[in-house]
C-alpha cells in the first residue's frame, strides 16, 4: 500500500441540479433582458439571489474537494475524524443501510471493546442507527474508489459479506 491513499466524496448527482439551476438562471435573466422592470421586483430578486446562493454552493462542493477517508499503514481516517488504527479494529463488515426508503452500500468498522475514542457530534448521533460511527459511504464515491478502499479494508481486517 502507498504511505497514504486519500478517498474524496464524488457529487456526481449534483450535476442535474448544477444545469436546472443554469437553466433557470437563464430564463430570468431573459425575462429581465425582455422586460428590464421585472428586475425592480422582490420576488425576482429572491429568485436571483436564491439561484446565485446555490451556483456557489455547487461550486464549492465541485472546486473544493471533500475528504470521504484517509488510509495509511497505521489506521484510517473517517471524514476527519480522529484516526482509527487497524490493530483497533476486529471486524469489517459489507452492509445495505437504510437511509430515506433507499438501500445504500455501506462498511462498517467494528471497533474492539473499552477503545477509548473521541466522537464527533455525528458519530455520538450516528451510533446506535444503521449507520454507525465507523461507517464508510460506499454509495457517493466512484466504482474503482469503492473496490480499491474495499480491497485496501479486506487486506487489513477483513470483510464480512451480510
Amino acid at each position: 500500500m502507498a504511505k497514504e491513499q486519500v478517498f474524496y466524496y464524488h457529487f456526481k448527482k449534483n450535476y442535474v441540479w448544477l444545469v436546472l439551476n443554469l437553466l433557470m438562471l437563464g430564463l430570468l435573466l431573459s425575462c429581465c433582458l425582455r422586460h428590464p422592470a421585472c428586475f425592480y421586483w422582490w420576488q425576482f430578486q429572491v429568485l436571483i439571489g436564491l439561484l446565485g446562493v446555490t451556483l456557489l454552493l455547487w461550486g464549492y462542493k465541485y472546486l473544493c474537494k471533500h475528504t470521504l477517508a484517509v488510509v495509511s499503514e497505521t489506521g484510517i481516517k473517517i471524514d476527519h475524524c480522529q484516526i482509527l488504527r487497524w490493530d483497533d479494529i476486529v471486524s469489517a463488515e459489507y452492509r445495505q443501510a437504510r437511509c430515506c426508503f433507499r438501500r445504500l452500500p455501506i462498511i462498517i468498522l467494528r471497533p474492539r471493546q473499552g477503545l477509548k475514542y473521541h466522537y464527533n457530534y455525528l458519530q455520538k448521533r450516528c451510533a446506535k442507527m444503521d449507520f454507525t460511527a465507523f461507517s464508510i459511504p460506499l454509495y457517493d464515491i466512484t466504482k474503482e474508489d469503492s473496490r480499491i478502499l474495499q480491497q485496501i479494508i479486506a487486506e487489513q481486517v477483513g470483510v464480512i459479506r451480510k
